[in-house]
């Protein structure tokens, strides 16, 4: 048995989007599931009338404003026989656009399930 989910949910105000699939598979005894969700919300939003300016306004910002963190979860569930990982990775980029620069943050996480249903 193999069953997909999908979902793309957009906010009133186009300010946060939401991706969701999930996928579940049933083969051999073994339920795997796995679930991506990444979630974007647009933050501030600097106007500049100038790509000079854009490039001055960068060199302030520095390399550091981007750093991402990454956290990994392994966990076994012995009462429920199941085995679960999780990584999410969070941070924050820069879209441009002409010459507005608009800050981005994000969620990636990914989990997947694993549910031992023959010993």
């Amino acid at each position: 048995m193999r069953e997909l989910l999908f979902k793309n949910i957009i906010s009133g105000d186009k300010k946060r989007k939401d991706l969701y699939v999930s996928e579940t598979i049933d083969k051999n005894g073994v339920t795997t599931k796995t679930q991506r969700h990444s979630t974007y919300i647009l933050g501030a939003c600097n106007e500049f009338k100038t790509l000079k300016e854009l490039a001055e306004w960068k060199k302030t910002i520095g390399l550091n404003a981007n750093k991402r963190h990454i956290f990994i979860v392994k966990k076994r569930d012995t009462k429920l026989n199941k085995d679960i990982f999780i990584c999410d990775v969070v941070g924050r980029f820069y879209a441009v656009s002409g010459c507005d620069i608009y800050s981005v943050a994000f969620k990636h996480s990914f989990e997947m399930d694993f549910l031992y249903t023959q010993p």
